[in-house]
């Protein structure tokens, strides 16, 4: 774990990179034809993305948490 001091640039740097990562899995995972064909592979996929996308919404929390004090 790093010991690098969070500043506020790191929310949105954080938001970004989820979002991106959601837009590869979305576009390259879940619409591949194999994830298509196979159940269990295409659920897993979109298990993966609804991860990301609720990591997203913390990290907006906690920004809109912090900022409010």
């Amino acid at each position: 774990m790093s010991d690098q001091e969070i500043n506020e640039g790191h929310y949105l740097e954080l938001m970004d990179r989820l979002y991106m990562v959601s837009c590869i899995v979305e576009d390259h995972l879940y619409n591949h034809p194999l994830a298509e064909k196979e159940e269990k592979v295409r659920l897993l996929i979109e298990k993966a993305g609804l991860l990301l996308a609720e990591a997203y919404q913390e990290v907006g929390q906690l920004e809109f948490t912090e900022h409010s004090k």
